[in-house]
């Protein structure tokens, strides 16, 4: 490769113009962290205890779901439809569905309410709502005697500050561009020189 740069020439390169190649890391990295974006928003949770009630037959008999678990998904349902939305929409300026999150995997009766929201005040809005209108939908598409106790209010002490920042990735990313480029600078250098002599 007489008019490029061979297996050996990079070792020249590297040996000539370090330099050059260290500068374009040092502002590469500048850069990545300059640009790097850092955001902190608010989880509230509050905690909810479901009981389904105990159902009896016209001769007295218990009635049992076999499938509790079916009762507590659907409450997750609940939260997911355009009238539960539209309810809180109406409350919770900002409001998204995919800000809410109901947690009623972990197999008890204990359901987690939690809402996220770009300020400590809205994500305890949310929560305290969600759960006042949840209690509301469940009385009225199940029977009175299933209720939602709450045992957790939505409040300063149930909310958790979620920081992100892209920093170290971005000072990574912009020192691998800055070594490329400076790799990139100093061969075209190399080339260009290597012709004129």
């Amino acid at each position: 490769m007489e008019n490029g740069v061979g297996f050996k020439s990079v070792g020249v390169v590297f040996k000539k113009y370090w330099w050059v190649i260290f500068v374009t890391i040092i502002i590469g990295g500048a850069v990545g962290i300059m640009t790097a974006k850092s955001t902190i928003s608010y989880e509230t949770t509050a905690k909810v205890y479901v009981n389904k009630g105990y159902v009896e037959d016209k001769k007295g008999n218990g009635i049992f779901d076999n499938d509790v678990e079916r009762f507590w998904q659907s409450i997750n349902s609940l939260s997911k439809t355009q009238s539960f939305k539209k309810a809180m929409t109406k409350e919770v300026r900002d409001y998204s569905s995919d800000n809410l999150l109901i947690d009623s995997s972990n197999g008890s009766k204990v359901i987690a309410v939690k809402y996220t929201g770009a300020t400590q005040a809205k994500s305890i809005k949310g929560a305290k709502y969600a759960t006042e209108l949840l209690k509301k939908k469940v009385i009225k598409y199940d029977d009175e005697k299933s209720k939602l106790v709450v045992i957790d209010q939505a409040s300063k002490d149930t909310t958790a500050t979620i920081g992100f920042s892209n920093k170290k990735t971005n000072s990574i990313m912009g020192i691998i561009y800055g070594a490329v480029l400076g790799f990139i600078l100093s061969a075209i250098h190399f080339i260009v020189m290597r012709r004129k002599n």
